[in-house]
């Protein structure tokens, strides 16, 4: 931008200057040069200096809200306004050997406070780091129902793995099993055992009515309701079985589901869907790469976070590739910030302020942070609240 902006200063300055018939003479052009320069020398300056502002004015300015997290995925508010943060943990420094699958119990979830001060709300949470693709699960995502904190876990090794866990004063308590529903409609599965399950929860969200939680199931394609009593049904499955993340309700009181898209991966193979209250799919946004989690601001616009661009199906998941879309009421796909290292998980505030979870995979210990952008700063007003702004 800084260097644009002088070209274009420059430019006008030739533009607005008779080119001049007499420089077929060196001396005469070096004279015309430095009388040139001298009578434009304020306004170049100017140019220069207002280049570097809109440089400067136009960058970003994220709040870094909470750094030093691992691997930071799904995200929740409580009552009091503080900010609920899943964390699939990492593998510990002394991970020795060569297993291609290493597990522990370093996941947890953090309270962090408006000021961004974070206390630990629970640990000892599974998690799993497949070493030759880097990939690592966990606790994958929160919810406050109540009063009350409900976990969910990914795909792992350890027990309370894949499972829904309410916390207690005793510790994390099972809620649903996930796995155990899975393999309950796989006769492979009951013949070889949970290895065989194609089964990765990742995003939970509270129903409408409070009376349940619906999940996106990422290897088995499918969105399941289960009731705060355990029990669960499949209430949506998308064709041929397409991985699923993030989940929202939107102002139409529709289930919103972001499909990541199979591998290998390409630019615009991801989608967002809705589900009607049968669990009825329709397609309402297309073109997509890697969307990871979706989201409403208070006016009812939709937010969708891509975690990577699907250039290069060598890599598939480069650094700083992830984006922020604002979708406008046409279609149109508005890019508000890019550059996104691993995004994983986004959530708006009572404020209208959109946090994001970013260094939330293939990252190390405590490099996970969370990012807050000023509704102010999303590209609309609409979406701010009244109340809070100023």
């Amino acid at each position: 931008m800084r260097l644009f902006s002088t070209l274009k200063g420059v430019g006008l300055l030739y533009r607005k200057s008779r080119w001049p018939s007499f420089l077929a003479s060196a001396y005469a052009f070096q004279a015309w040069v430095r009388r040139t320069y001298a009578y434009h020398r304020p306004l170049l300056a100017l140019l220069l200096t207002l280049g570097l502002l809109s440089s400067t004015m136009s960058r970003p300015t994220d709040e870094r809200f909470a750094t030093g997290l691992n691997q930071p995925r799904g995200m929740a508010f409580d009552e009091d306004g503080n900010l609920l943060v899943a964390e699939a943990g990492v593998v510990g420094a002394s991970a020795l050997g060569d297993a291609p699958i290493l597990s522990n119990i370093s996941g947890r979830v953090v309270r962090i406070a408006p000021s961004g001060q974070a206390t630990e709300v629970l640990n000892g949470l599974p998690h799993t780091h497949y070493r030759d693709s880097g990939i690592a699960v966990g606790a994958a995502d929160v919810v406050m129902l109540d009063g009350t904190l409900y976990v969910l876990t990914g795909e792992g090794y350890e027990p309370l793995s894949r499972a829904i866990l309410l916390n207690t004063t005793a510790g994390p308590r099972l809620v649903a099993s996930i796995l155990n529903f899975s393999m309950s409609r796989s006769s492979l599965g009951q013949m070889i055992g949970p290895n065989a399950i194609p089964a990765n929860p990742y995003a939970m969200v509270v129903a409408p009515d409070a009376r349940a939680l619906y999940i996106a199931d990422g290897a088995a394609g499918r969105v399941l309701r289960v009731t705060l009593d355990g029990h669960i049904d499949v209430f949506a499955e998308v064709p041929k079985l397409v991985p699923l993340t993030g989940l929202a309700f939107g102002p139409d009181r529709k289930l919103y589901l972001t499909e990541f898209g199979g591998l290998p991966h390409s630019p615009g193979s991801g989608a967002i869907w809705t589900a009607d209250p049968s669990g009825k799919l329709e397609i309402v946004a297309s073109g997509l790469t890697m969307p990871i989690d979706v989201g409403f601001d208070a006016a009812g616009t939709m937010y969708v976070l891509e975690f990577g661009d699907g250039r290069n199906p060598a890599r598939p998941y480069p650094a700083h590739r992830g984006r922020l879309l604002r979708i406008e009421q046409n279609g149109t796909q508005v890019v508000v910030r890019e550059g996104l290292n691993y995004p994983t998980a986004m959530v708006f505030s009572e404020a209208g302020d959109l946090f994001l979870a970013v260094n939330g995979a293939f990252t190390r210990r405590q490099q996970g942070m969370i990012l807050k952008i000023p509704c102010g700063m999303l590209g609309t007003q609409e979406g701010c609240p009244r109340q809070f702004m100023q």
